[in-house]
């Protein structure tokens, strides 16, 4: 027995005599770790005395470990620390088995091009994993139970990454930028974790054609996908089982894109010809999402959910058609609005006169009336409201609309009321017809012409005419809408002059006047009469509902007596009262 054993020692010592290389017998000592690891002598016939020559393992002409291909061969064990000393190891291929433990720190195995660990058993990766992998082309860490972990940092000095996948190996956080950094990427898969937020920026021009970031748990990925626009190399785009809200986004210039899987979201909003006509798609599904407007059709080259499609949005029809045109009116205002999920939930059907929120019609169906108000509204006043040839009230305030008020509203004939309080709007107040009220307080940088930007100066509460109702919130001391502006000024002075006139005539009247005054009361009660041209405000926080606005307008002059409620179960509710 002894003989053998020393023969064998002997072997080995003449062995490393004559290879006389540092960096070999360090690849020595890291594959005698490994083999004895995995309990791989007599699994995997390691048993040579050069790993060069074990199967599975190949080497350069410097007799260097250059590829460990050990895939299926039902192995267990975990990874020895000093697997990192292979530093001209390029492929590591070990997914398949049934490897367990903390994975290694590969720090500084510059070589290192293919890492596939799919399929196995791993539990956690160290944050420097990837420090120094500057070859790294292609990663595959799929289905592995591993404890909750980030993309780490250390992945961005893979500066040629080409594959990136993580499916279902319990990622969590956000998707890191530098994902759309990587010159070199064409396929990212990070399906079935616990991502959450929106697509990166950097996604825009990035090369990737296959990108899977489907089924998160959670509250999933979330935001617009308009970055996808820009993603101009797809060819098939997983986004279904996530959170995604607002419109799709333009498609035309995905010329490659063949798969396209949306369903399972909420995006609002019409499907435009942009995807329905592009050449290259052959599948796409779209089932429970608010998508509006008309059914979609596709050609008969793609294949589509279609009638699950058809019975899961919030299209006007439950089948191909055109929607009515008033339906396709409101939604070009919506479109300005980014589409907003709350519309999309409470608009619905082809007939937007029939329990439409915040849209109010005449007997010959005709919108008269759109409230917006207080819905946590972004974007920007769409200049087709001016479509709306009957409107007379649009209420649009307490939301965070930006921009300008279109000039084109003035055209609008009918219209008597324009409150846009509180929003970030900005820019000049166009010229509206006197008959027009035009609310716009709370919009700091809204220029009023008549003050050529300078904020007007208080002026006396007054009750508002008839044709001007509308409610306005109590300040914070109390005071009144006021109602202010030159021409009342003035003919406040007139009223001054006339009064001083007319106080001597009043003098000489004044004993027989209260003669017949009283002669008068003893004849009938005392009563009070309300004027027919008054208009009642009740401000919020008056009443059961501290959300409420009401506005009662009386008078023959008068076209209405509306009651606007906000605050229902759903969020909002209104109800307008018939004509005089």
């Amino acid at each position: 027995m002894k003989l053998p054993l020393f023969l064998l020692s002997l072997s080995f010592s003449l062995f490393l005599s004559q290879t006389k290389s540092q960096p070999f017998i360090t690849d020595l000592y890291a594959m005698l770790s490994l083999r004895k690891a995995l309990n791989a002598e007599f699994t995997l016939n390691w048993t040579h005395i050069n790993p060069c020559k074990w199967p599975h393992v190949s080497c350069n002409k410097s007799h260097r470990v250059t590829r460990i291909q050990i895939n299926g061969q039902n192995l267990s064990g975990t990874l020895p620390s000093d697997l990192r000393n292979l530093t001209a190891l390029q492929h590591l291929e070990l997914q398949s088995n049934h490897l367990s433990g903390q994975l290694p720190t590969l720090h500084g195995m510059a070589h290192l091009q293919i890492l596939l660990l799919h399929d196995n058993q791993f539990t956690s990766i160290p944050s420097d994993f990837f420090t120094g992998l500057a070859s790294l082309a292609a990663v595959s860490f799929d289905n592995n139970p591993f404890s909750s972990w980030t993309i780490p940092e250390s992945l961005k000095d893979a500066k040629k990454l080409a594959q990136f996948t993580a499916r279902s190996a319990n990622v969590t956080g956000v998707i890191p930028e530098f994902f759309g950094l990587f010159s070199q990427l064409n396929h990212l898969s990070l399906s079935f974790n616990s991502l959450w937020g929106p697509l990166p920026g950097s996604f825009s021009g990035s090369p990737v054609n296959s990108l899977w970031l489907n089924n998160q748990d959670g509250h999933g990925l979330s935001g617009s996908t308009e970055i996808v626009a820009n993603m101009t190399s797809l060819f098939q785009l997983w986004l279904h089982s996530n959170d995604f809200s607002g419109p799709l986004p333009d498609f035309s210039r995905l010329k490659s894109l063949r798969d396209l899987k949306l369903e399972n979201n909420r995006f609002t909003g019409i499907v435009l010809n942009s995807l329905i006509n592009l050449p290259s798609l052959r599948e796409v599904s779209l089932a429970n999402n608010l998508l509006q407007g008309p059914v979609p059709v596709f050609p008969k080259t793609v294949k589509s959910d279609g009638d699950k499609s058809m019975t899961s949005n919030r299209f006007c029809l439950p089948g191909p058609g055109y929607c009515d045109p008033r339906v396709e009116i409101l939604l070009l205002v919506a479109k300005t609005l980014n589409y907003p999920t709350r519309l999309a939930y409470l608009w619905r059907g082809n007939n937007p006169c029939s329990h439409w929120a915040g849209i109010r019609c005449d007997d010959g169906g005709n919108i008269t009336i759109v409230n917006l108000s207080k819905m946590g509204l972004s974007g920007t006043i769409s200049p087709d409201f001016t479509i709306l040839r009957s409107l007379q009230i649009l209420l649009l305030f307490d939301n965070n609309l930006t921009g300008s008020i279109p000039t084109d509203i003035i055209s609008l004939k009918k219209l008597e009321l324009v409150d846009v309080r509180n929003n970030s709007l900005s820019g000049e107040v166009p010229r509206f017809d006197g008959n027009v009220k035009v609310l716009t307080d709370g919009n700091t940088a809204i220029i009023e012409e008549e003050t050529h930007g300078s904020s007007p100066s208080p002026g006396p509460s007054v009750e508002v005419p008839a044709s001007f109702a509308t409610a306005s919130p109590p300040t914070s001391n109390g005071s009144k809408t006021k109602v202010e502006g030159s021409s009342k000024r003035s003919l406040v002075l007139i009223g001054i002059i006339v009064s001083s006139v007319i106080c001597s005539v009043c003098g000489i009247l004044l004993t027989g006047l209260l003669g017949f005054c009283f002669y008068k009361r003893k004849q009938q009660p005392m009563g009070r009469v309300q004027s027919s041209n008054v208009t009642v405000i009740h401000s919020q926080g008056c009443g059961p509902d501290p959300d409420s606005t009401k506005i009662t307008v009386d008078g023959s002059t008068s076209k209405w007596a509306a009651l606007f409620q906000i605050g229902s179960r759903e969020g909002w509710s209104r109800s307008i009262g018939g004509r005089d």
